[in-house]
């Protein structure tokens, strides 16, 4: 039987990963609405190695930025993917260049830089149409064709406010970005122009971004609890989270999440469904999440016992399940 040990060790987790909160009490489902501001040199940037598999075939990257410093340089970075076979996999320089799978998407001579203004901006691609497309402001301004066949590597790092001229580093203060972000977040999927028009046109504090569910893989709120090098601080950009209804769940999983062949009637909990995914800056492996789904069982037998409000919020929606037809 599960050693009551294991469930303190669960909730260990979860107040580590609380540990960077500005304010005492403040929630994880509030620090989506906090914003990152860079310094301007090669020390100033967020490193972390994410599992990619989800996106090697589409993706899209979209957040809102803010351009702070003024110089002739196109090429300070606020998102960049590389891998040890290429590090220029994906790069988000400004306004002015991107690139996927090192492909070039030119866009100096339709934007113009604006010094102090949140922008949105969205870069999408998919195996299947190898079209790089990226979006100002929910509008397409600049789209280019990849190598057939060629998918997104799987041994990359990812970086906030730099981009990669060795595998893993390489930074110069050249690319780095001194601005801010909000809201970047990577789908597993080429979103349509109708959906990241919608987006932008939801506005800076608008929660849009969330219906998308499991498919926004790579999660800002996620994002915001990895270590931050230099000058990297959290900043407050001004959106306040709208309150939720008592019951309300921030976000489901529908049968379309499901994993399954056509027809077996094979039913998944929610526990299931995070097998390998990256859950309070943690790998989940499975049998971990089965001692997670134990230690809730066994929460259930100690009557009066005193648990914690986040304690409960983060856990009470696993146990619905979901059945693929």
């Amino acid at each position: 039987m599960l050693c009551f040990s294991t469930l303190l060790a669960i909730l260990g987790l979860l107040l580590a990963a609380d540990s960077s909160v500005d304010e005492p009490g403040q929630r994880l489902v509030e620090r989506r609405y906090r914003g990152l501001k860079f310094g301007a040199t090669n020390q100033d940037y967020v490193l972390f190695k994410p599992r990619m598999e989800p996106v090697q075939e589409s993706y899209s990257v979209c957040g809102w930025v803010k351009k702070i410093q003024s110089s002739d340089s196109n090429w300070r970075c606020w998102f960049a993917y590389g891998t040890s076979s290429d590090v220029n996999e994906i790069i988000s320089a400004d306004i002015r260049y991107f690139l996927t799978l090192s492909t070039y998407v030119h866009m100096s001579s339709k934007v113009t830089d604006q010094l102090g203004t949140w922008i949105h901006v969205c870069l999408t691609w998919s195996l299947t149409t190898r079209a790089a497309s990226v979006y100002y402001d929910g509008l397409l301004i600049g789209s280019s064709t990849t190598p057939s066949g060629r998918k997104l590597g799987l041994d990359g790092y990812v970086v906030l406010g730099n981009e990669f001229d060795t595998y893993g580093g390489g930074f110069n203060n050249a690319n780095a970005f001194g601005g801010e972000l909000f809201k970047v977040n990577m789908f597993d999927k080429e979103l349509s122009a109708a959906k990241v028009k919608e987006m932008a046109d939801g506005g800076l504090c608008s929660g849009v971004e969330e219906k998308y569910g499991r498919s926004r893989y790579l999660k800002w709120e996620d994002m915001l609890l990895e270590e931050k090098s230099g000058d990297v601080t959290e900043i407050d950009v001004g959106c306040t989270p709208e309150p939720k209804e008592k019951d309300e769940v921030v976000e489901t999983n529908s049968t379309e999440d499901c994993e399954c062949e056509q027809g077996n009637g094979t039913t998944f909990s929610r526990w299931d469904l995070l097998r390998g995914e990256k859950f309070f800056n943690k790998t989940v492996s499975v049998e971990l999440v089965k001692e997670m789904k134990q230690a809730w069982d066994v929460l259930g037998d100690f009557e009066g016992a005193t648990v914690t409000e986040r304690f409960i919020s983060h856990f009470k929606f696993f146990d619905d399940e979901k059945t693929c037809k």
